[in-house]
C-alpha cells in the first residue's frame, strides 16, 4: 500500500493502520513549498524507518504559486486556544487562512498514479472527521468522488482509503496508541503537526491551531503527550 505521509498525526495513524493490516508500505511525502516542509519530511522519514517502509519525497514547487495561504507565504499561521477549537465561525476563518486551492486533489491524484506504478491498489490518507468540519477536501464525499475519477484515471482502479475520515483527533490518538502497543513501534511522538519550522526536528511551536488540536487530542485521549513544544 502507498501512504500519503505528511508526518502529521492523522497521516501517521493512517500509516499505522495500513501496517497493522499487514501491508508492505511505501510512504510518500510532498514538498509543495509549505513552511514546515523540512520538518514534515524529517518526521515522515523517521516514521518510515520505524515502520520499515520505503520513503519517497516528491517536490511540487508550482503549488506555491496558488493563493495566499499562510502555509506558503510570510503570513503568520493562525493561532487558536483550545477553547476556540469548536467555535465554527473562528475555525472557518482559520481554514480560509491556510487553504491551498486543490491541494488534496492534486496530491492524491499524483499518489494514485504513483500507486499504480508500484503495483499498489490502495492509497492510505490521513483525512479526519475533525478537519472535515471545515475543510471540504477532508470529507467522505471528497474521497468518494475522487475514487470515481481514479476508476478512469488508473488502469488498476486505485482506491483512496481514508480510515479516519469519521474520527476526531482524540479518537485518532487512541487508535494510534493501541496499534503502537500491538506492533511494539512508537511513532506518535515523532509525528509533526505544527504549521511552522521551529528549527529543530519534532519541535512544535505549541500555539498555532494545529498544535492546539494536537495538545487537546492527547489530553482528551488520556495518552501521554511526548511532543516537544516551545510553549505548552
Amino acid at each position: 500500500a502507498l501512504c500519503v505521509l505528511s508526518g502529521g498525526l492523522d497521516s501517521t495513524v493512517a500509516a499505522l493502520i495500513a501496517k497493522d493490516l499487514g501491508y508492505d508500505l511505501v510512504n510518500i511525502t510532498f514538498n509543495y513549498g509549505q513552511k514546515a516542509a523540512k520538518m514534515e519530511i524529517n518526521s515522515a522519514k523517521k516514521i518510515s524507518e520505524i515502520l520499515n517502509a520505503e520513503h519517497v519525497v516528491i517536490d511540487l514547487p508550482f503549488i506555491k504559486k496558488f493563493g495566499k495561504s499562510a502555509l506558503l507565504t510570510e503570513k503568520e499561521p493562525p493561532k487558536l486556544d483550545i477553547e476556540e477549537l469548536d467555535m465554527r465561525f473562528r475555525t472557518i476563518q482559520t481554514m480560509e487562512e491556510v487553504w491551498v486551492p486543490a491541494r488534496n486533489l492534486i496530491l492524491f491524484s499524483i499518489a494514485g498514479g504513483f500507486a499504480e506504478s508500484i503495483d499498489a491498489d490502495k492509497v492510505f490518507v490521513g483525512l479526519s472527521g475533525e478537519e472535515a468540519t471545515t475543510f471540504p477536501d477532508n470529507t467522505p464525499e471528497f474521497v468518494e468522488r475522487l475514487n470515481k475519477a481514479l476508476e478512469y484515471g488508473t488502469l488498476n482502479q486505485v482506491k483512496i482509503e481514508a480510515p479516519l475520515c469519521n474520527k476526531n483527533k482524540q479518537e485518532i490518538v487512541k487508535i494510534g496508541h493501541e496499534i503502537e502497543k500491538r506492533l511494539g513501534a512508537e511513532v506518535l511522538r515523532y509525528s509533526y503537526s505544527c504549521y511552522k519550522d521551529n528549527g529543530e526536528d519534532f519541535l512544535h511551536c505549541g500555539v498555532c491551531e494545529s498544535c492546539s488540536r494536537r495538545k487537546r487530542a492527547f489530553l482528551g485521549a488520556g495518552v501521554e503527550d511526548k511532543t516537544k513544544y516551545l510553549t505548552f
